[in-house]
């Protein structure tokens, strides 16, 4: 089955094709990234509008250059590789995930080189060099020092570095719950530019822009959340034996601590765009290398 794993159900690739299918649902693209809202109202209907912003405020760090080579790393669904292509610029994609390297060839028609595979584990061909090495969301999932300087090493002459992603602040968490967002320590983000000599272009921290993007999406599953108890309500009453037998195999095949995050997201209310503002700093840094040949 495809969303099994060792003979067991694969929650995380079944979340991803739901999450894909929702997005194309609600804008008509595949964007997995955060929007930026400004003078936007924080709703659903604007989803689209708020993501093709932050796509827009991207293409601003851009380097001046018309043809760029740039390696998207960790480029999702492939829908920004999709604009960059249209913009005339060649495009290579890395993406750890089969369902995302798929969709990537698909949304690009095959005009993105696509590789299925850590960034960590990608080698280029007879020394390749990028004019753009971009982490659009997905530096937060690769170890820090190891995307800076990997990514320094594959840039071509004035070549630049892009990272756009969410990053820790300094403030600890009281809460047994966990804290929206993500990524590492902006502390050590900082500290490492310095240690691998990297000179920061620009930086400019859209925290505020993007929070809303974490009400959209509460607000969304607290929804799901009221279609589940009235179609369970039902069920109860109609097929006792089938809901207990129902539960029972749920419990069987998705962990105590799975089962505790997907309520949560359901039910809860602790993702939203205050606590998003309080534990997070996102980022966009625009990074050069001293790079001369």
């Amino acid at each position: 089955m495809q969303f099994q794993k060792n003979n067991k159900l694969d929650t995380k690739a079944l979340g991803l094709e739901v999450s894909l299918a929702i997005a194309k649902f609600v804008t008509g693209k595949e964007n997995m990234h955060y929007g930026v809202w400004d003078n936007l109202d924080p709703c659903l209907e604007n989803l689209g509008k708020a993501q093709e912003q932050y796509t827009k405020l991207l293409l601003k760090y851009f380097p001046k250059k018309k043809k760029l080579k740039i390696l998207d790393i960790g480029g999702g669904a492939g829908e920004t590789a999709k604009k960059l292509i249209s913009l005339g610029h060649s495009v290579t994609v890395v993406v750890p995930s089969n369902i995302l390297s798929k969709r990537c060839l698909e949304n690009t028609n095959n005009k993105a080189e696509v590789h299925n595979m850590k960034f960590e584990d990608y080698e280029t061909k007879k020394s390749q060099t990028f004019d753009l090495c971009l982490f659009s969301e997905s530096f937060q999932y690769i170890p820090a020092k190891i995307a800076l300087e990997k990514a320094k090493e594959l840039l071509s002459k004035n070549g630049q570095i892009l990272v756009a992603d969410c990053f820790r602040s300094n403030l600890k968490n009281s809460s047994h719950n966990r804290r929206p967002g993500g990524g590492h320590p902006l502390s050590e983000m900082l500290k490492l530019i310095k240690e691998i000599d990297l000179n920061i272009v620009s930086k400019k921290e859209i925290t505020k822009s993007v929070a809303p993007s974490l009400d959209i999406e509460q607000q969304f599953y607290n929804v799901v959340g009221v279609g589940i108890d009235k179609v369970q309500q039902g069920l109860i009453s109609s097929h006792p034996w089938k809901m207990k037998l129902f539960n029972l195999v749920y419990k069987m095949i998705v962990s105590q601590k799975k089962r505790m995050r997907l309520h949560d997201r359901i039910y809860g209310n602790i993702r939203n765009s205050d606590n998003f503002i309080k534990f997070n700093h996102y980022m966009i840094f625009q990074l050069s290398s001293n790079k001369t040949g």
